[in-house]
């Protein structure tokens, strides 16, 4: 085993425990411990535990915003489609670590920093789709901050997973065709 591992694998583990039980998860040797590494595989990467959770943040801001909104683009297709993708995918997502790190927003200014940067991203997105689909900017703009609301509020929320059908439901609702009838 790589007794070093790297900084992505300590970041990917952070997540993970973040996910499991919130920042007082991210502690150095539990994490080594996850890894099989040990304390000093940390330092090889992270000055300490504040810059470690800085670049954690900014990894989960990469990997679930600015990498996400890169693979629902290369997948191609019109703007229905990829709003079908994006909404497919967040109703996919890790929500427990979404719910964490909202949390830690709450009482760490960093990560509310990186949080409130990530909220406007996705948001900007689902603003551009909608455009996309022929809703006016103050329509798109009410759309997607509303849906991005309502997804927000859906992720705190322990219950079912979202349905095919109830995406379905949703995209019918976002849809600019339903502006003529």
């Amino acid at each position: 085993m790589d007794e070093k591992k790297n900084s992505e694998n300590w970041l990917d583990a952070g997540l993970q425990a973040l996910a499991q039980t919130g920042p007082e998860g991210l502690r150095i040797m539990s994490i080594a411990k996850q890894l099989g590494v040990t304390k000093g595989s940390f330092y090889w990467h992270f000055k300490d535990l504040e810059a470690y959770r800085q670049a954690l943040i900014e990894h989960w801001e990469l990997r679930h915003t600015r990498d996400a909104i890169e693979c629902v683009e290369s997948l191609g297709g019109d703007a229905a489609t990829k709003l079908c993708y994006w909404l497919t995918g967040a109703a996919a997502s890790d929500l427990a670590l979404a719910r964490a790190i909202r949390s830690w927003a709450l009482t760490h200014r960093g990560v509310q920093e990186v949080q409130t940067r990530v909220d406007q991203q996705r948001i900007d997105y689902l603003i551009s789709l909608l455009r996309n689909l022929g809703w006016a900017d103050a329509e798109a703009r009410t759309l997607g901050r509303w849906s991005y609301w309502a997804f927000v509020g859906y992720s705190t929320l322990t219950g079912p997973p979202v349905t095919e059908k109830e995406i379905g439901l949703i995209l019918s609702v976002l849809m600019p065709h339903k502006l003529s009838t």
